[in-house]
């Protein structure tokens, strides 16, 4: 959310972005050091884990995107969405295709004091977006965030 403090007395909200539906989570809404700003560019890279089509009655959704997001955003526009940098969970460190650390068939099941997001920091450098996880670090273009530039493996 952006807010308008022009008046500190009386802020306003000037811009709203929602991702995601119930079950949705990020590593930034329990540690702020997750999240990155990047004045120079207008940039926000935000590591999510973005769950979709939940039902009522307590249901979570299902898990549709994990990675880093980058959003172009300023005061005067808000949010728009560059790209995204997908992150899928790694494999082999549980049951199902979508096994990983915090993940498996429960990964839309997480509620905000234990956010968490396959991607756990990101860097700007230059025209590139480094996004950092427990399994990889990989590097993209910010005109082409689709396209991994490099994937390096971490090990254990």
């Amino acid at each position: 959310q952006i807010f308008d403090v022009s008046d500190p007395a009386n802020p306003t909200l000037a811009h709203k972005e929602r991702i995601g539906t119930r079950g949705s989570s990020s590593e930034a809404l329990a540690n702020h050091l997750a999240f990155n700003y990047y004045p120079e560019k207008n940039l926000l890279a935000l590591p999510m884990t973005i769950c979709e089509n939940s039902g009522g009655g307590g249901s979570y959704g299902t898990m549709t995107f994990s990675g880093l997001m980058v959003y172009d955003v300023t005061a005067a526009s808000g949010f728009h969405l560059r790209g995204r940098v997908s992150h899928p969970p790694a494999a082999g460190s549980g049951a199902g295709p979508n096994s990983g650390p915090n993940y498996g068939s429960d990964a839309c099941s997480n509620w905000w004091s234990n956010a968490s997001s396959e991607v756990k920091r990101s860097i700007f450098m230059e025209n590139f977006v480094y996004s950092i996880s427990d399994s990889r670090i990989k590097v993209n273009a910010l005109s082409n965030l689709d396209a991994d530039v490099a994937t390096v493996a971490l090990g254990q």
